[in-house]
């Protein structure tokens, strides 16, 4: 591991959050930046001697990649990073799909124009800063925000479960290209739909923005991500 880990894991753990959390949001940064290339080992003691703590916080860390299907665990291979391929994204996508309109849906006749407002100062936010996770970061939040008065918490849980799932597939193309120039236009008009009562216009939308994310991705994925690593 590179000492650019090391650094993000000094950065990581000045935060006030606990030990496994601040790993495991390390560990995200750096699968989500490539520090980590798909089915890299990811070694337990490496790790903890980076952090500088014992194998116990760095254990929790690295089940919370696994249960958000960032690692994935290999008998006698170790915890990897899961590999990219068309069908592990077509599946989250797919997920997506049917779970973030249904709470968009439920949600939206219990939002006010504090919501509406709040949501659009993120989209402000987002085109504001130029560093990408923080971007993909506010991207979901504006979405979430939008989702808050479903309350289903399961469904909720299982959206930004997937939303962190899928940002590993994102972050590089938003890396190399930025966000798309109709992207801001393209999430203002479901508040502006909102705002108008037209929850099935705002569904609708929000659905076409996630068909159209996948469609435009799909020919940019291997079929199947390799399985094979050196340790």
């Amino acid at each position: 591991m590179s000492s650019d880990f090391s650094a993000l894991a000094e950065r990581f753990l000045q935060t006030r959050d606990g030990l496994p959390d601040a790993i495991a949001k390390a560990l995200r940064e750096a699968v989500f930046s490539g520090m980590f290339a798909p089915n890299e080992r990811l070694n337990q003691d490496v790790i903890a001697q980076h952090f500088g703590v014992s194998r116990v916080p760095v254990r929790e860390a690295l089940a919370k990649l696994v249960s958000e299907g960032l690692a994935v665990q290999r008998l006698n291979k170790g915890i990897r990073v899961a590999p990219l391929n068309k069908d592990d994204f077509l599946d989250i996508m797919e997920f997506r799909a049917l779970l973030e309109p249904q709470a968009l849906r439920l949600s939206a006749p219990f939002l006010k124009e504090r919501d509406y407002e709040e949501a659009e100062a993120i989209l402000d936010r987002v085109r504001a800063t130029e560093i990408v996770p923080e971007a993909a970061s506010l991207h979901w939040n504006f979405h979430n925000r939008l989702y808050i008065h479903a309350k289903r918490p399961r469904l909720i849980a299982q959206i930004e479960s997937l939303q962190l799932a899928i940002s590993r597939y994102f972050l590089p193309i938003w890396r190399t290209v930025g966000l798309s120039e109709e992207w801001d236009d393209s999430h203002r008009d479901i508040v502006t739909a909102l705002r108008n009562g037209d929850a099935d216009e705002a569904v609708r939308l929000t659905s076409d923005q996630i068909q159209h994310a996948m469609h435009r991705m799909l020919d940019q994925l291997p079929e199947q991500g390799s399985e094979a690593a050196a340790d």
